[in-house]
């Protein structure tokens, strides 16, 4: 649900009784939603084994930059297919899990730094996923080309 506030107050985010709101500083907008605590499942654990994993890689500090460059001219384009890229982390994982739809036989949960080099997987870099088609091309992609 859509929340709205007085004139003069500022934007809130978090709990406030039974429900949670949450602003984007981005977009402006404020929503409220029911507080509610998910059933953790199987999957919930296999995600974040996942993502420990991924993030184990320790990606250099150009990429992590070259990521966010990434998400800024995503969300400036005009051509993002509904899915949301704000952050170098949701880029981060977008691009590994992209990988591991394109090439079954990588598994993301065991995958380290010295395997993407030595199979050389087109996540080295952006601009190397960009030409694979991994993530979708945007302007001056070539420029983003510092390795993992």
């Amino acid at each position: 649900m859509k929340a709205r506030m007085q004139f003069g107050m500022t934007p809130i985010s978090g709990k406030a009784g039974e429900l949670v709101f949450c602003y984007n500083r981005r977009t402006g907008g404020m929503y409220a939603r029911e507080y509610k605590y998910p059933t953790l499942t199987e999957n919930h654990h296999k995600m974040g084994g996942v993502a420990r994993n991924l993030f184990a890689v320790k990606p250099a500090d150009d990429f992590k930059y070259d990521c966010r460059t990434y998400a800024y001219l995503y969300a400036n384009s005009r051509k993002n297919r509904g899915v949301k890229i704000w952050t170098w982390s949701n880029c981060y994982l977008h691009l590994m899990y992209a990988l591991a739809k394109a090439q079954p036989e990588i598994d993301l949960s065991t995958l380290t730094r010295e395997e993407i080099y030595a199979q050389d997987l087109p996540c080295i870099s952006i601009k190397r996923a960009v030409e694979a088609g991994l993530l979708e091309q945007v302007d001056n992609y070539n420029r983003l080309d510092s390795q993992i």
